[in-house]
């Protein structure tokens, strides 16, 4: 596996999940979620715990159709071998995601036999 690669699982409830490691040094699972359309959400609670500065907010729409106001952040991560400033968005559940504009440019193998995720830059 080299550095433009990233390794997961699926979890029992089919979740494909991969850790992302933030600039500082912590380490997060986070579900990758074909539905979200943007790079990062995280828990509110994560957010200040992480003392990581609220910019903004973005309406966002979620199942249902409805609309949430979620705060917005800055997080620099190691992404594919590279450093990566990502934006966040911050809800008030407990869910951490991927979103697929973090997913742009690479390729997503999801192996449902294997319980195996792997994302790759070519």
């Amino acid at each position: 596996m080299d550095e433009a690669s990233k390794l997961g699982w699926v979890d029992a409830n089919g979740d494909a999940i991969v850790s992302i490691t933030l600039a500082a040094g912590e380490t997060l699972d986070c579900v990758i979620d074909t539905g979200f359309d943007g790079e990062l959400l995280l828990p509110v609670t994560l957010g200040e715990s992480l003392k990581l500065r609220f910019i903004g907010t973005r309406d966002c729409v979620v199942v249902g159709g409805g609309s949430v106001a979620n705060f917005t952040s800055l997080v620099e991560i190691d992404w594919l071998g590279a450093r990566h400033v990502a934006d966040v968005l911050l809800s008030e559940g407990i869910d951490q995601l991927i979103g697929t504009a973090l997913l742009r440019g690479t390729r997503l193998k999801i192996d449902y036999i294997a319980n195996t995720v792997e994302i790759e830059k070519p």
